[in-house]
């Protein structure tokens, strides 16, 4: 039995994600049903799950549901000396499972489980990882057993805390993000005060932990690899890349998934944007550009905001994503997009799966951005590509394993290594610069016709790059 914790998954109609970790997740999950493997994944449910933005860009809670779950089992842990009673509910497909551990009591508890990703203290963000981590271990005890786990794979640094209530000789520690938010602290009062341990560390890292605890650590590309063994070179003998990759029957359109030859893919991938565009509410025939992922600045939303300024005649625009509700700089990006939406701007802020799979779809170029460095992979421009839908993307995360400047996507930017900082201004200058003039290569290529081979040779090579089953070899799990 494979076993994954994670704090977000994106299955079914849940709203239990805010972005790409929980999306990567949800992909896991469905290639292991698809492809028969014992798998079963545990998380949180969070009642008001993560965040919705109104048409006034007003976050609200989301109304999570438990519809068409069935309910497993129920337990009582101890978190901060007292009582919790929990409820396990199961969403199955084939020999998959997704198990939801419902807090129901007390009250104090429950409202600690409220909303993914937003606490109102640290010591309250503390006891939501101890609840999943002790839910997790008492799940495994009472329903799998830990002998039957051939695989225990903690999904970032806060599933690290089910190694200090039992240790697995198979628990790798998933790293998915490089910077300094992925390794996340608390106190080491908060450890003597839930274990009696005495931690040597102050505040305790617990990617720190996780890692000393794993028989490995994974990171989710090859360069950052690099960036993980600055931050923690005493654990480098142990750190594997294990670049990402999407589930293509959940992100291909069926329409493209076999393809005879380029003209054949040129005729039916303007069909499918046709008729993504009518599912979106566009009316265009001309090319689409699309940004659309979480809003956060290492992502460099301000390059497609600069691009509509400087790049608007012919084109059309599709914008999506939300920012974390505490995110200055994210909240006011949102409504600078929203602000830009109208005419050829269109602006989706609740990007939901099957949102995301029209934006995709409706999309001539795809924009990657960030600020070399500090994507750990990315995942949105391989759900582009196996749909030939080239990128514009800058040298960062896995983009440097797969994107030929110029054969199957264009790239910009510097290959950097290192977590330099988001701020520098002379830096964005500079490759605002060669990105502008990388789109309207693109836009230029599009125009004359030379797009097509371009879009063919993303289709062709990210479809066996970026499939389930190269992940999944790489994990060990087939």
């Amino acid at each position: 039995m494979i076993v994954s914790i994670t704090p977000e998954i994106a299955v079914g109609r849940y709203k239990n994600y805010a972005g790409g970790l929980g999306v990567l997740e949800g992909d896991k999950f469905y290639a292991a049903a698809r492809l028969g493997l014992p798998y079963t994944v545990i998380t949180l449910h969070y009642p008001g799950g993560y965040v919705h933005y109104s048409d006034e860009l007003e976050p609200n809670a989301e109304q999570n549901t438990l519809e068409e779950l069935t309910q497993v089992g129920t337990s009582r842990i101890v978190v901060g000396g007292r009582e919790v009673a929990v409820s396990y509910y199961k969403y199955a497909v084939g020999n998959a499972a997704v198990v939801f551990v419902k807090v129901e009591a007390p009250q104090w508890a429950v409202e600690t489980v409220g909303r993914l990703y937003l606490e109102r203290t640290e010591l309250e963000k503390f006891y939501k990882y101890v609840i999943l981590a002790k839910s997790a271990v008492d799940y495994v005890e009472k329903y799998v057993g830990w002998d039957r786990v051939t695989h225990l794979d903690l999904q970032e640094a806060y599933a690290a805390l089910v190694l200090l209530i039992n240790r697995h000789p198979n628990a790798r520690l998933v790293i998915h993000t490089p910077a300094p938010w992925g390794h996340p602290t608390f106190p080491k009062r908060y450890f003597r005060d839930e274990w009696d341990f005495e931690m040597a560390m102050e505040p305790v890292v617990l990617t720190e932990l996780g890692l000393a605890m794993s028989r490995e650590g994974v990171v989710v590309s090859r360069k950052m690899v690099k960036v993980t063994c600055r931050t923690f070179p005493h654990h480098c003998h142990k750190i594997k890349p294990v670049t990402n990759a999407v589930e293509i029957p959940r992100w291909i359109h069926p329409r493209l998934d076999k393809i005879g030859d380029l003209e054949e893919f040129r005729r039916v991938r303007m069909e499918v944007k046709r008729e993504a565009l009518r599912a979106l509410g566009i009316e265009t025939d001309g090319v689409v550009i699309s940004w659309a992922r979480r809003i956060t600045r290492y992502k460099r939303p301000h390059f497609p905001l600069q691009l509509m300024q400087d790049l608007n005649r012919g084109v059309v625009y599709i914008l999506g994503g939300r920012a974390h509700v505490e995110d200055h700089y994210g909240v006011e990006t949102m409504r600078k997009f929203r602000e830009a939406a109208g005419g050829n701007v269109y602006y989706f802020p609740n990007l939901d799966v099957e949102t995301m799979r029209r934006i995709i779809w409706a999309s001539d170029i795809w924009l990657f951005t960030p600020f070399s460095g500090w994507e750990a992979s990315g995942t949105s421009f391989m759900k582009a590509g196996i749909n030939g839908v080239p990128s514009v993307a800058s040298r960062d995360g896995a983009v440097v394993e797969a994107v030929e400047d110029g054969v199957n996507g264009w790239l910009f930017g510097e290959d950097r290594d290192r977590l330099l900082p988001l701020e520098s201004e002379e830096i964005d200058r500079q490759e605002y610069g060669e990105f502008l003039e990388k789109v309207k290569a693109a836009v230029e290529a599009y125009v004359d016709g030379r797009y097509w081979q371009v879009a063919y040779n993303a289709y062709k090579t990210f479809r066996e790059k970026f499939s389930m089953e190269r992940l999944f070899k790489d994990y060990g799990y087939i």
